[in-house]
């Protein structure tokens, strides 16, 4: 398939995110709900997603995937000149303009400088969103069970992989899964 279409994955019991199966990108608010269910229901305090974004130790994953994201993405890697250069690093300088007094990131603008991996938009379909890793790392920060069911999904069951795999006849194909008794309600609705 070659269009990024959105799809509905179940997260297990947490509920469902909203994804697009070719560039991963989710929509953050629905992790953090997620989340927060879970850590009340645990007797946590919800978490806000102005706390977890003006986290230093968040921009620094970002940081990190960005090398990722760059090491893959720049086609000029294959020259003979690239091959012979040092590898890509992050820069972890580029934090400290940042940093509040208080030693929380002002990210609403750090957030401009990436993205391919997290951006706000405004209107329809508005909301903050993040590609697959950066949900992770925010479901990481939130709870470890919505974490752990999330790494489920998306590796493990590769939902994704699948997604791509089956084209538009991949709700059929769940539709036949679902039956099955050990997946009754883990897949794609």
């Amino acid at each position: 398939m070659v269009t990024n279409q959105m799809m509905t994955v179940q997260i297990g019991s947490f509920g469902n995110l909203e994804i697009g199966h070719k560039n991963m990108m989710g929509k953050v608010s629905q992790v953090v709900e997620m989340g927060n269910i879970s850590r009340e229901t645990r007797g946590l305090r919800s978490m806000t997603l102005d706390e977890v974004l003006s986290k230093q130790e968040f921009w620094e994953f970002v940081l990190e995937r960005n090398v990722l994201f760059i090491e893959f993405h720049d086609k000029s890697r294959e020259s003979q000149d690239y091959k012979n250069s040092s590898l890509v690093t992050a820069n972890y300088e580029q934090l400290r303009e940042f940093i509040a007094p208080s030693g929380m990131i002002r990210y609403s603008e750090l957030i401009k400088e990436f993205p391919n991996l997290i951006y706000s938009k405004r209107g329809k379909n508005g909301g903050t969103w993040a590609e697959l890793y950066i949900l992770l790392k925010i479901a990481s920060m939130l709870d470890k069970a919505l974490e752990v069911r999330i790494y489920k999904t998306f590796i493990e069951d590769k939902i994704l992989f699948f997604r791509d795999l089956g084209g538009d006849n991949f709700k059929e194909f769940n539709a036949m899964i679902d039956t099955l008794p050990d997946r009754i309600g883990q897949n794609i609705s």
